[in-house]
């Protein structure tokens, strides 16, 4: 049988069989807890999730597609509404994806995203590949995810490296290794601050909400996220480039002689650009104000409803929104900074519905009873359950399940669980939680997982094969990593 033919029949077989098999053990129970349509819901709900996931890996439609697929499967099968899973695709946490879609379309429009890659570029002035590609793609969007999202970061940066590739002629492989690089190091940052990435909002929302009188702080974050994200870096750049085998052979021998030529060739900064470059810090401003007005808060009482009003008037997705808007409105010698048209092909739709439809599937395996049947499971095992042990069984299941739906996905379904279960069994739940919500974000070995790896993945430079095998490999050595290492800061 022809093998595309079996990478597309797998899934649904899978589903079908686990739909008409008797209800596993605890399965029932689950279904009954909440109430699902039917009464071996969870395991169809799992069935479901199998075949989204195939499609995903074996890329048998385009992730866009199948994202649409997963809305459309469970909202026929009872589990979830169809207003609630199409209004998945207009998240606010979309809206963000298109705002930074669109921040890096107006990069490139301007000439910007050029400019940049040359001053980026000049920073390091030798020609070990891996130094510069840290530096190009590793660096930037690391500290970038400080702007409240690993996205919008991805998508401000993914330009700029596509212009310090095709300035020193890189070869396809060093292409390729610089670009995963750029997705990796932003799941890395994505555990550096509280805002970095919805995951860990959704963390803190699930603590604050099982943990009466207990506020998770940005700087009880930092103290956690920082030292993981760092490590994470470390090891991402290493295994990226051990994996695809880029050695010296690559140096970038001509690297400076064509970065002085390529400055020398730049006219002056237009007014274009500057307005470009100020809408972006604009953005990058309202992003980081309601994170620094919380810590703010944190050392002085009197500035918390001043703090809270910001994050109620200035959710991550309005930046995105006003950034849109300004590069749309804002004309220069009679043209605008972006037209509409160039708004809409800068926004990557195969990724708003590769996320939409995570967000939907979400949404159903916890209605379905999928989440609860998970929890039966484990409580209902020989397993001692206690902080360690939890933090474990909740990092192995938010990394799992992120690589089918998504990191924000997973977040939803696996942090409520294991607070859940913490709760039942008596133990503390911050650090599970926060280990689970830190795992979601680990996951990097396909293109569904997290937003950054979709984006390198559609430069058509990115083998999936490559992607994999790096990121699973990068995945697996940071996840023992991370329960290990925040149970010891936290003492916990």
């Amino acid at each position: 049988m022809n093998k595309k033919i079996v990478q597309a029949i797998i899934g649904p077989i899978l589903f079908f069989l686990l739909a008409v098999l008797p209800p596993l053990p605890f399965v029932t129970q689950a279904s009954q807890q909440v109430k699902a349509p039917f009464t071996n819901a969870p395991q169809v709900a799992l069935g479901g999730l199998i075949w989204v996931a195939t499609w995903w890996i074996f890329e048998v439609a385009p992730l866009g597609l199948t994202g649409l697929l997963a809305a459309a499967l469970f909202s026929f099968l009872g589990f979830v509404s169809w207003g609630d899973s199409l209004k998945s695709f207009t998240d606010p946490i979309i809206w963000v994806f298109m705002g930074g879609f669109v921040l890096a379309k107006a990069f490139q429009v301007s000439g910007l995203d050029r400019r940049i890659a040359l001053w980026i570029a000049n920073l390091y002035k030798g020609q070990n590949p891996m130094i510069a590609a840290l530096f190009v793609a590793g660096l930037p969007v690391f500290f970038l995810t400080m702007t409240g999202s690993i996205t919008a970061s991805t998508s401000v940066v993914y330009p700029i490296v596509l212009s310090f590739l095709a300035l020193t002629r890189a070869s396809d492989r060093y292409s390729e290794a610089t670009l995963l690089l750029l997705g990796e190091a932003a799941t890395a940052g994505a555990m550096l601050f509280l805002i970095s990435t919805p995951p860990n909002l959704i963390a803190k929302q699930v603590i604050e909400s099982n943990v009466p009188g207990l506020t998770l702080t940005f700087f009880d974050w930092f103290i956690v996220g920082t030292v993981q994200a760092v490590i994470g870096l470390l090891i991402v750049w290493i295994i990226v480039f051990a994996v695809l085998g880029v050695k010296k052979e690559h140096s970038l021998e001509k690297l400076q002689e064509i970065v002085v030529q390529e400055r020398a060739k730049l006219p002056p900064m237009s007014i274009r650009e500057k307005i470009v470059l100020g809408v972006f810090l604009f953005a990058l401003f309202l992003w980081l104000i309601p994170g620094l007005l919380n810590i703010a808060a944190n050392l002085d009482p009197n500035l918390q409803t001043l703090a809270k009003t910001a994050s109620s008037l200035l959710p991550e997705a309005v930046p995105a929104v006003l950034a849109i808007l300004l590069l749309g409105l804002i004309k220069v010698q009679g043209r605008p900074l972006l037209t509409f048209k160039e708004i809409s092909e800068g926004i990557d739709w195969n990724v708003v519905f590769l996320f939409g439809g995570g967000l939907a599937m979400g949404k159903a395996l916890d209605s379905s009873g999928f989440s609860s049947w998970i929890g039966l499971i484990v409580t209902n095992s020989s397993i001692q359950l206690n902080t360690y042990t939890l933090s474990i069984i909740g990092g192995v299941l938010g990394f799992l399940i992120t690589f089918p739906a998504s990191n924000t996905a997973s977040a939803i379904v696996a942090a409520p669980l294991i607070a859940k279960i913490a709760k039942a069994a008596g133990v503390n739940p911050v650090a599970p939680v926060i280990t689970t919500a830190l795992a979601c974000s680990i996951s990097s070995a396909i293109p569904s997982t997290t937003p950054p790896m979709a984006i390198i993945y559609g430069s058509g430079k990115v083998n999936i094969k490559n992607m994999f095998k790096a990121g699973f490999l990068a995945d697996v050595t940071r996840l023992p990593i991370l329960v290990q290492l925040f149970l010891s800061l936290k003492g916990l």
